[in-house]
């Protein structure tokens, strides 16, 4: 079949072949036989005289005149003419006439007749062939749809927008098929298949996000869909740990989700080693990671603290706190003390490391210029007040975190530091910098290094509004 056409091999006359093939076959044949003829005319192969040949009745014309017995010579690439002339051939060399009358008749007749038997069977295998193929085209092509569309040539759907309430966990990293299983499992949907051929519809569907979601039972495979796109499906089981929050904050609002009594928390609060936090960390307060959080319904408050702590440890392990922290001789807990209060007294990430450089030049003064950090956030903290000024009984308060009236840094943190002010204690920069201040309009942190150059940004704050 290759190269030719199946309906024209299917149609064609396998003598009409023989015939247009045959023209050029039978002129080189006779030019062969001329050039071996001897000079008295004679053939070496058959011995008789041309002449002698022609008055027996087998002149070339013959040939003419019977276009299929050439055929026969031609395509086969012999002389099975003249072959089956000499066994036709009596004792004398000479074929009778009506033998060769015979022979131009009744044995083609029956040649017809043995080729059409033969092409038969042929016929039938390249059906059987072609039916082959094309059955096992059809069975691929069945398994590549199957595949496709879930292993079924419908998809089985509800309608509508639900009822009642099912919640589904979307794991991190899970494709379309493994998110239309959780949803066929809780019977949100009615198929896998379903799902999948609706979120292959709509791009939208690559933004699904891990975590837990509340839908409803038998919903429609689209309006699923919909739902796990709206954020609204998720918030309630969605738990966020902003920069510079503080335990008592991150507890309050575990309270209010959960409604897990605030005693029970603060409780649990107080015994950190339960919650895995590092060895060198003197309480809680600094280590539970700012992040956006899956709350777990089945999950304990213990177990939701614990991956709190667990994702500050992942982080911290991530730009190399402990190794960093004894390259420039701090500790570790110092290192996230400082982090927490640069993530308080600035709001710009960029302004960290000059503030970080502040905290440890103050530290690091020999002058008797500070004697103390003196940072009214340190202060904010062991007052839990963060709105307004602080009253001058509030900053002369004997207590541990108020660096104006204790030297050093705070026995422990004062909030959730982000990376940015982790990275920030870490690397410093480099100046000589005693002084900083957040304007109140511009929204940017000065720095002065002189008392001189102090008192001009102490006069600028002022003019912007700012509060002594």
């Amino acid at each position: 079949m290759t190269g030719g056409n199946l309906d024209e091999m299917l149609d064609e006359d396998p003598y009409r072949r023989g015939r247009r093939s045959s023209g050029h076959a039978d002129r080189r044949a006779a030019d062969r036989r001329q050039a071996d003829r001897g000079p008295d005319g004679r053939h070496p192969e058959d011995g008789y005289p041309e002449d002698g040949y022609a008055a027996e009745g087998y002149a070339d014309d013959l040939h003419d005149r019977d276009p299929r017995v050439d055929s026969r010579v031609d395509s086969r690439g012999d002389r099975r003419g003249g072959d089956r002339r000499r066994d036709h051939r009596g004792a004398g060399g000479h074929e009778p006439q009506d033998d060769a009358e015979d022979w131009g008749g009744g044995w083609d007749d029956d040649g017809d007749e043995d080729r059409r038997g033969r092409a038969l069977p042929k016929l039938i295998a390249v059906l059987l062939v072609v039916a082959v193929l094309v059955g096992v085209a059809i069975f691929g092509i069945g398994k590549v749809i199957g595949r496709v569309s879930g292993g079924s040539s419908t998809s089985a759907d509800y309608t509508g927008m639900g009822e009642g309430i099912a919640v589904v966990q979307v794991p991190d990293g899970a494709t379309a098929r493994q998110i239309a299983v959780e949803l066929q499992d809780a019977d949100v949907t009615a198929s896998v298949s379903a799902f999948v051929k609706a979120a292959s519809a709509n791009p939208k569907s690559l933004g699904i996000q891990p975590g837990t979601y509340r839908l409803r039972s038998r919903m429609s495979a689209e309006a699923a869909l919909a739902a796990l796109l709206d954020p609204a499906s998720s918030a309630p089981f969605k738990f966020v740990i902003k920069e510079g929050m503080t335990v008592r904050q991150v507890l309050k609002g575990l309270h209010e989700r959960l409604g897990t009594p605030l005693s029970e928390l603060e409780a649990i609060a107080r015994s950190p080693a339960q919650l895995g936090v590092p060895s060198y960390a003197p309480t809680l307060e600094g280590y539970l990671f700012p992040s956006t959080y899956d709350l777990d319904p089945g999950a304990t408050p213990v177990q939701l603290l614990t991956s709190f702590v667990t994702r500050f440890k992942k982080e911290a392990a991530s730009i190399g706190l402990e190794t960093k922290a004894a390259a420039i001789g701090v500790k570790p807990a110092e290192i996230v003390t400082i982090a927490s209060i640069v993530e308080k007294e600035v709001a710009n990430a960029s302004e960290g490391p000059q503030v970080a450089c502040v905290i440890y030049n103050r530290l690091h003064d020999t002058t008797g210029r500070f004697r103390r950090l003196d940072m009214d956030s340190t202060t904010r903290y062991a007052e839990d007040e963060y709105e307004g000024p602080l009253t001058k009984g509030q900053l002369n308060k004997a207590n541990p975190y108020n660096t104006r009236a204790v030297a050093g840094l705070p026995p422990g943190a004062i909030s959730n530091p982000g990376i940015w002010a982790l990275k920030s204690a870490l690397e410093p920069a480099a100046g000589s910098w005693l002084y900083f201040v957040s304007m109140p309009q511009s929204k940017v942190t000065r720095f002065a290094a002189t008392d001189a150059e102090w008192a001009a940004l102490r006069a600028q704050y002022l003019t912007e509004g700012g509060k002594e």
